[in-house]
């Protein structure tokens, strides 16, 4: 696979199938050479394929693949830039037909083929349910085939490019958020492909993905085992590279974060900037400039960039399904922490409850707004009860040891950060860190003599730290009051909810509307929703109540 050149005695054997028009010849050639096969005889290839009737090609999913792969490769001479979405968008085209008619195919290395280009272009268009439900099927077919295609002395591994499928599946499970199936899948992909001379390109997708994946968990040396292996395969051609293995570049530009190598980290994210976005793997791209930005760049323009690629993607409101949607909204709160955007922050939180990798952004942002309670609770929680990567947990021990400091508690304090400092991916892991002010770091560092934390000045120290803002703090009685105010109740009504007297409930509003700075209930509640004490979608049902006993009824919408 990937060799420089074909061997003479390979390239004559391909130009006399291409002499001859064999099309079965062909075929299995292009099993065997797969993209080198395009890589090196693109322009004989398409001369071959464009004789032929191209009602022909629709029963050979494998000489459509090879013809749009060719006309991609000269394309790629051209510096033809489009070249690859026009390619894709033909290819994604035909894997829906061949997803319909796979019962079609009678030939194993066909019915391989047409099902795997369906996983793709289902999952392309992000009907992930369906895309991993063919290449369950598929997967399937094959486990009950001959056990002698399995056997390790085999002459030669089976025409069904082993390892493709399982990378393909691996992508699938991972935008939908299943990482231990993604895991599972590229790990068999990696193990599939087999090694040299043999070997198939799916052992470099599965390296690469994998290594993507332990960066993103925080597992930074893992990533690099992994992206030891990736450097140890050869290769894709160059043409092709960026669209099938860009998993590698994003990994050690987000190992690079993780541990304040801001220049190496640009030099990887500049050197996928000139290139498309990545087919598959453009939210975790997204993630990781944000994640730069966050700290080492500019933040403004991180929400810019954030914005221009959801719009390229379609993707304006992160309402996408798996991950996807996490990636896109852990990127805008990280960003939105550095950019005074704290409001929007605990609003995002309150909207997407099931996300559970916004917790730690949630907390941030009530630290940022001086409610270290309140972030002292939710880290709590979520420790208990959600499920977080290593990485998140270290950073919820960080916003635990910072609400107990300002809360006078050294001790434990000193006793939470001690824990994030030693659960460190490795001794250079600093990304979490940097989400605190440099004095509270700097006091805990003291409290538990870590003193070398940001070695050597690693870290530059004018990162983006959100500085803390002045809190309105309301007690919990006066936080349901102002909910039920924000849902249009008087305050008789709120007064026969919590059993309480009338004059009490305008007792608190008196009060809520004295922290806020408002004489009237419609601009106390725009000043909550501004600041994030109230939900805009609690604010905005005043509009439609009535300001007697219970709430008006709601008319329902034309769409309900």
């Amino acid at each position: 696979m990937a060799h420089e050149h074909t061997p003479p005695l390979i390239r004559n054997d391909v130009l006399g199938v291409l002499g001859t028009g064999d099309l079965d010849r062909l075929e299995a050639a292009f099993d065997a050479l797969w993209f080198d096969l395009p890589d090196q005889f693109a322009h004989e290839v398409l001369h071959v394929l464009e004789a032929l009737d191209p009602g022909a090609l629709e029963t050979r999913p494998r000489l459509v693949q090879l013809a749009l792969l060719s006309h991609h490769r000269i394309s790629h001479e051209h510096r033809a830039e489009l070249g690859m979405p026009h390619t894709l968008q033909l290819y994604v085209e035909a894997g829906l037909r061949f997803g319909q008619r796979l019962p079609e195919f009678r030939r194993l290395p066909d019915l391989v083929a047409a099902s795997t280009a369906a996983v793709i272009a289902y999952r392309h268009r992000r009907n992930y349910t369906t895309s991993e439900r063919i290449g369950t099927w598929m997967d399937q077919y094959l486990r009950r085939g001959p056990a002698s295609t399995k056997l390790p002395w085999s002459a030669r591994q089976p025409p069904a490019r082993p390892g493709w499928l399982s990378a393909q599946r691996g992508i699938t499970a991972m935008l939908a958020g299943s990482l231990d199936q993604a895991t599972e899948l590229f790990t068999r992909a990696h193990a599939e492909a087999g090694g040299e001379p043999d070997a198939h390109y799916a052992g470099v997708s599965a390296a690469s993905n994998l290594a993507l994946l332990s960066s993103y968990r925080g597992h930074l040396d893992l990533a690099r085992a992994w992206l030891v292996e990736f450097d140890r395969l050869p290769p894709f051609p160059s043409w092709i590279a960026a669209d099938n293995a860009p998993g590698h570049s994003i990994a050690r530009a987000m190992i690079a974060i993780e541990e304040g190598d801001q220049d190496t980290a640009a030099d990887h994210l500049d050197s996928m900037r000139g290139t498309p976005h990545p087919v598959d793997l453009w939210p975790f791209l997204a993630f990781a400039r944000a994640s730069y930005h966050s700290h080492y760049g500019d933040p403004y323009r991180g929400l810019r960039e954030l914005d221009e690629t959801r719009l390229s993607h379609g993707i304006l409101e992160p309402r996408a399904d798996g991950f996807v949607r996490q990636l896109l909204l852990r990127a805008e709160a990280k960003l939105l922490l550095r950019a005074g955007g704290n409001s929007r922050v605990l609003h995002l939180a309150h909207e997407n409850p099931d996300v559970d990798s916004l917790a730690v952004h949630h907390a941030w942002a009530h630290l940022a707004v001086d409610e270290h309670h309140d972030a002292q609770r939710l880290a709590s929680r979520c420790l208990h009860e959600a499920s977080l990567s290593p990485t998140d947990v270290m950073s919820m021990h960080l916003v635990l040891a910072v609400a107990h400091l300002r809360a006078g508690r050294d001790d434990q304090a000193r006793t939470w950060f001690d824990s994030a400092v030693r659960q460190r991916a490795t001794p250079d892991h600093v990304g979490p860190f940097l989400s605190m002010q440099s004095l509270e770091r700097e006091k805990l560092a003291d409290l538990t003599g870590a003193k070398s934390l940001l070695p050597g000045g690693a870290v530059p120290t004018n990162h983006n730290t959100p500085e803390t803002t002045d809190s309105v703090r309301l007690t919990p009685r006066e936080r349901e009051v102002l909910h039920r105010l924000g849902e249009g109740y008087t305050a008789e009504r709120t007064a026969s909810i919590f059993g309480v007297s009338v004059n009490t409930v305008r007792t608190q509003i008196r009060s809520i509307y004295q922290k806020l700075g408002a004489t009237s209930r419609k601009e106390a509640l725009a000043i909550a929703q501004t600041i994030g004490l109230l939900r805009v979608s609690t604010a905005a049902k005043l509009s439609g109540r009535m300001r007697s006993g219970a709430p008006r009824r709601q008319q329902p919408h034309a769409d309900q």
